[in-house]
């Protein structure tokens, strides 16, 4: 798996070295996303986690993860069917009408994961 997350020489490098790497490689290399001062660190991760927790629809965010991992069993033409099919029931969810609802109304969102 490290190999199809920081490219096959990066992988190689890290599995056959064992070597410790710090934050900024890790960030060059792709294998994290954001990095912060350690002091930093868990106030950052609670208000991301919050954030998440807030905004995102729980339906949405199951269905992104799901579909993120099985894409990397198909074939494109899977993926884009099973995209296509998901972004149709998505229209008739409680969280969608939700989602549209705050945006126009500029309130904070109520998602039922529904």
């Amino acid at each position: 798996m490290l190999p199809r997350l920081v490219g096959l020489q990066n992988g190689l490098d890290l599995l056959l070295s064992s070597r410790k790497l710090g934050a900024e490689e890790a960030l060059r290399m792709g294998l994290v996303s954001r990095v912060w001062p350690q002091a930093e660190l868990m106030d950052a991760v609670r208000a991301y986690g919050r954030d998440l927790a807030d905004l995102v629809s729980p339906r949405s965010m199951a269905v992104i993860k799901r579909q993120v991992w099985e894409a990397q069993f198909q074939t494109l033409d899977e993926a884009m069917g099973v995209a296509a099919e998901e972004m149709r029931r998505s229209f008739s969810s409680a969280d969608f009408k939700e989602g549209v609802a705050h945006f126009l109304e500029k309130r904070p969102p109520s998602f039922t994961g529904r």
